[in-house]
C-alpha cells in the first residue's frame, strides 16, 4: 500500500500483478527498454504488486540480456537507490 497522491494521507491498495515476460519477448527489447523494465520491476516490487520470488527471477533473466556497459549502469543505479 502507498499513500495516494490527493494529499489526504490515506493508504491505497495495489493489487498484485503478473509479469508474463517470456525469454523470447525479453530478447526483442532494446537495452533501454530492458533498463526501463528493470526500473519498473523495482517500483512494482517496492509497493508489493509483484512478489519477491518472481521479481528476482525476472530481474535475473533481464540482467542476463544486458550488455556489460548497461549491466554496470544498472548496478550503479541499484547501489545509489539503497
Amino acid at each position: 500500500m502507498t499513500t495516494n497522491s490527493s494529499g489526504t494521507g490515506r493508504q491505497t491498495f495495489h493489487a498484485p500483478m503478473r509479469f508474463d515476460w517470456t525469454d523470447e519477448k525479453l530478447r526483442t527489447l532494446s537495452q533501454e527498454q530492458l533498463l526501463s523494465l528493470l526500473e519498473n520491476l523495482d517500483r512494482q516490487r517496492a509497493i508489493g504488486r509483484i512478489l519477491e520470488g518472481p521479481a528476482a527471477d525476472l530481474n535475473r533473466r533481464i540482467a542476463s540480456l544486458l550488455t556489460a556497459r548497461n549491466s554496470t549502469k544498472r548496478r550503479k543505479q541499484t547501489a545509489a537507490a539503497t
